[in-house]
């Protein structure tokens, strides 16, 4: 049933790049990914760089993969956080957290939510690219675009919709 009720995210790749994410596949699990970078500057230039890695997962086994991830997940060098939201069934209260060496080399968070349902604040914005996908794919699955050109009158440059 899950895997029928998100598997058209599978399919809009063009979506997925616009927005700055890719596939990915690892640990039983498939989705997409993206990799943010944070900037510390000061008046001399930068003085910081890390980074923190967002995935948005609809292939996965539940609470089966929960375990996997916070006994397996290994920390990555200059990444500090890893968020990790599954798509599902149902919405949990508040999300789960592993730090790698205290935090000093970074955390992963896990967060399962029920498109639909309010997420919790530290994955607003992942739900919102979710859900923003499962509507740009069902505008696709007659094989329609999602975007539009609409043609202006007087021949000038068309503006989309």
């Amino acid at each position: 049933m899950l895997k029928e009720r998100y598997e058209n995210l599978s399919r809009i790749d063009d979506f997925w790049a616009e927005i700055g994410f890719e596939r990915w596949l690892g640990f039983g699990l498939g989705g997409v990914y993206r990799r943010v970078t944070f900037r510390k500057g000061a008046l001399l230039g930068e003085v910081a760089r890390y980074y923190a890695d967002d995935y948005i997962v609809w292939e996965h086994e539940g609470e089966r993969s929960v375990e996997r991830i916070l006994r397996e997940w290994k920390g990555s060098p200059e990444v500090m956080a890893h968020r990790i939201l599954l798509l599902g069934d149902t919405t949990w209260p508040k999300h789960r957290q592993k730090a790698f060496l205290w935090g000093f080399r970074g955390w992963v968070e896990i967060y399962c939510l029920c498109l639909g349902d309010k997420p919790h604040k530290r994955f607003a914005d992942l739900a919102y690219w979710a859900l923003m996908g499962l509507d740009f794919a069902s505008k696709n699955e007659n094989g329609r675009s999602g975007l539009e050109v609409v043609p202006a009158p007087g021949g000038e440059t068309g503006r989309t919709r």
